[in-house]
């Protein structure tokens, strides 16, 4: 089984806004916004309701940035993550639920309390570069491998 997932991040120069996942799955990492892909929804559709979901704010044009494949040696299925940024919003970010939004510098990313993997692609979504890989996690979601290749454009 694999789970069709989408995150966003908002970067404004020269700050971005994470969450701090406060329930499930990635509780107590910063993280983007975003989730499940829901049945009948575009990706960009799924993105713009998540962000008003967790953080209460309407993005503004996102922009499909990157595509990671997850996988896991435990039983957590499979993940096919789109990775979204977006410069522009409605609104003022707000805690739900579900995620406590924090804005920061970009050179104060605070990685150690992040997901393993975003230290290698996030740099990349704010350096406007495009990018498609695998990452491949051990029972203690540690990175086991990973491949991260910068494209040109997403199909």
């Amino acid at each position: 089984m694999m789970r069709r997932e989408t995150v966003l991040i908002v970067y404004q120069y020269p700050r971005i806004l994470l969450g701090m996942k406060k329930e499930r799955f990635g509780k107590g990492k910063y993280n983007g916004f975003g989730g499940k892909v829901e049945k009948g929804e575009s990706l960009e559709e799924s993105v713009i309701r998540e962000a008003q979901e967790e953080a209460g704010i309407i993005i503004i044009n996102p922009e499909r940035f990157g595509e990671i494949l997850f996988q896991f040696e435990n039983s957590e299925p499979d993940h096919l993550v789109n990775f979204f940024r977006a410069t522009e919003f409605n609104g003022t970010p707000r805690e739900s639920d579900e995620m406590r939004p924090k804005w920061f510098h970009i050179n104060k990313i605070p990685y150690n309390k992040m997901w393993e993997d975003d230290k290698y692609w996030l740099p990349l979504l704010l350096e406007n570069q495009k990018f498609r890989g695998k990452f491949y996690f051990n029972n203690e979601f540690k990175i086991v491998k990973y491949e991260l290749n910068k494209v040109n454009k997403l199909e």
